[in-house]
């Protein structure tokens, strides 16, 4: 599930589900023009597409999306059996333009290959080391670290990091 935003005549909200395959083929499901990205707005649509369900108990298994808060306690309200996760492709565009803020050029490499020993680690014990790395990287970047954790990893890592 995705936005696009404000890109029409009217600057509406575009809308879109996607469903995939068991071969990896995506599909599209529904569409919906919004004039907010507001959780009843997405309540309202999340809800019509329940309805489309043959079974009324049967609902997505996995839901992906980006780090909208509207859409995810709309997800929560609508599909509370889901898995909600969120789309690494965002996470580490947002990660990737946030470093360039705030890291000098010599070190954005580094700081984007550690983020990515980060977001792939198996398990806990390589995530706490690698997130160790990256906090000693980033000692003179607090704007980028705080950014990091408290965007992503404290309240949302359970969502995309690779445990």
């Amino acid at each position: 599930m995705d936005n696009t935003y404000k890109t029409n005549k009217y600057r509406q909200s575009l809308f879109e589900i996607v469903g995939m395959t068991s071969t990896e083929l995506t599909f599209a499901v529904a569409f919906a023009y919004m004039e907010s990205e507001q959780t009843e707005n997405f309540l309202w649509v999340l809800e019509k597409l329940k309805e489309l369900f043959v079974k009324k108990d049967l609902c997505p298994q996995v839901i992906l999306i980006d780090r909208d808060l509207a859409l995810m306690k709309a997800i929560e309200i609508v599909f509370p059996r889901s898995i909600n996760l969120l789309c690494i492709f965002h996470i580490n565009k947002n990660v990737g333009a946030k470093c360039k803020q705030h890291v000098v050029n010599d070190l954005q490499k580094t700081i984007d290959t550690l983020w990515m020993e980060v977001v792939w680690a198996s398990d806990e014990v390589e995530y706490g080391q690698r997130l160790h790395q990256l906090e000693q990287a980033c000692v003179d970047y607090s704007g980028f670290i705080n950014y990091a954790k408290d965007t992503w990893l404290t309240p949302h890592r359970h969502r995309f990091v690779r445990l």
